[in-house]
């Protein structure tokens, strides 16, 4: 039998809400910043007005790629939100980590094993710390919208849908991306999550990215990459704050 989602008491559901509230824009993916130069571009992308710092979280498992940990998050990003997405085999053996560390969000991916488990475990964790921490679901390319339906039952509070499948190096496809990401915003639709997009999103690819109606969007190289940072990451924002605004 699947367990129900704990209930939020009244005074975590109205702070919850006003963390939702804050998740627009641009999550800036700070492991594609120099590895050296780490708390440098945290506090370069705070005084050009960044307010969300994307971690993607990489096992060598579930995903190539090993990067990330709680120190990471504990270390940076004070006083912006902290945005973690486990791409791990075992989401839920690593929320109470990440959430001590001080992790606002946590996302877990719906293809993952223990991804109902992870999901319940940030609630947990949440109502343990006494703060508000969001549940987020993320979605693979090649994961039906359908088979979503339990775990979105769970009322997830931020769904994030991936454009590219790191598995398989195919490109990003952010037209498709959009697509899906406005179906299973109307299959979430009593829940009203955040809704989040990530992969592959540049300069050139922005107006596509925002024109998906995603509240949060995630970009990286195209900002730390950029030979002028703060510009590259004012072009993004600018293109989110026009589709929002049409």
């Amino acid at each position: 039998m699947r367990r129900p989602w704990p209930e939020r008491k009244p005074m975590t559901n109205v702070s919850t809400d006003s963390l939702r509230n804050r998740c627009r824009g641009i999550s800036a993916g700070i492991f594609a910043a120099p590895l050296g130069q780490l708390e440098g571009a945290v506090a370069a992308l705070q005084g050009y007005g960044g307010k969300v710092l994307h971690f993607d979280v990489m096992d060598g498992v579930f995903v190539p790629g090993l990067t990330g940990g709680p120190g990471f998050v504990k270390a940076l990003g004070a006083g912006m939100l902290r945005d973690v997405h486990l791409m791990v085999a075992d989401p839920a053996a690593h929320v109470d980590g990440f959430a001590d560390a001080g992790a606002d969000i946590i996302t877990v991916h719906a293809e993952a094993p223990t991804a109902e488990e992870a999901l319940l475990a940030v609630r947990a964790a949440s109502s343990r710390l006494g703060r508000p921490i969001l549940a987020g679901l993320g979605v693979m390319p090649g994961t039906p919208p359908e088979a979503l339906a339990p775990l979105l039952a769970l009322g997830p509070d931020l769904i994030l849908v991936l454009a590219l499948d790191p598995r398989d190096g195919a490109p990003a496809d952010l037209e498709r991306a959009g697509e899906r990401l406005r179906a299973i915003a109307a299959m979430a639709a009593p829940a009203r999550p955040v809704m989040a997009i990530d992969g592959g999103v540049t300069a050139a690819t922005i107006d596509t990215a925002a024109a998906s109606g995603a509240d949060l969007i995630v970009s990286g190289s195209a900002i730390f990459g950029a030979s002028d940072p703060a510009a590259a990451f004012g072009h993004l924002s600018a293109a989110m704050e026009a589709a929002h605004a049409g």
